[in-house]
């Protein structure tokens, strides 16, 4: 759920500014204009302006190790099972690549397109994604990658595609809440036996 959230959050911001903007408006019809499919897949497509393609998945290095979390609390009823504590493993932290690449009808908006696509990830830096009770469940931070004209074209290379221009973008830290928890149990009972000294 996570990944899907992250993704329709994005679009969802590039979409409101996009709608607002009366030289990009004609170009980019519809919310649905803006896709998650790689490039060779979105081309396929007239209808399709933006390809905000997931390419990359990676594990963040920096919160690796963190401590385990309290999944329930010890209950005092004086039986057995009210002395365990259930933990649950720490979420996975995952780092997002995106690739943002336009397929508007000309260069000229290819441009436009592209150019707005920067700004909106540019002022919305910092992302808040809220579940439906609207708490803030995740923060998300969006910088734009570095990534060097042969980093980029080795993408392209892997698609089997001519090279078009595009922008990379990391998206930090996306978390996964583990399945797997652990039970403690307090010792509240302690028999021990001896032997005979002879």
């Amino acid at each position: 759920m996570v990944l899907a959230a992250v993704s329709d959050a994005l679009r969802a911001i590039l979409w409101e500014a996009i709608d607002q903007d009366p030289v990009l408006r004609p170009i980019v019809a519809s919310q649905e204009a803006i896709v998650f499919r790689n490039p060779t897949e979105t081309a396929k497509d007239s209808a399709n302006r933006l390809s905000f393609w997931l390419y990359q998945v990676t594990e963040d290095e920096f919160v690796k190790n963190q401590p385990m979390l309290r999944a329930s609390g010890r209950q005092n009823n004086g039986d057995e099972a009210s002395h365990k504590r259930r933990d649950r493993f720490p979420p996975l932290a995952l780092n997002l690549f995106y690739l943002a690449t336009p397929y508007a009808p000309s260069s000229e908006a290819d441009h436009l397109l592209l150019g707005k696509t920067m700004q909106v990830m540019y002022d919305n830096a910092i992302v808040l994604l809220r579940d439906e009770a609207n708490q803030i469940f995740e923060e998300l931070r969006i910088i734009l990658c570095r990534l060097s004209l042969d980093d980029i074209s080795r993408v392209w290379e892997a698609l089997q595609e001519p090279y078009r221009l595009s922008v990379c973008y990391q998206v930090r830290v996306a978390r996964v809440d583990s399945a797997r928890t652990l039970t403690h149990a307090r010792v509240i009972e302690r028999a021990a036996k001896y032997g005979e000294v002879v």
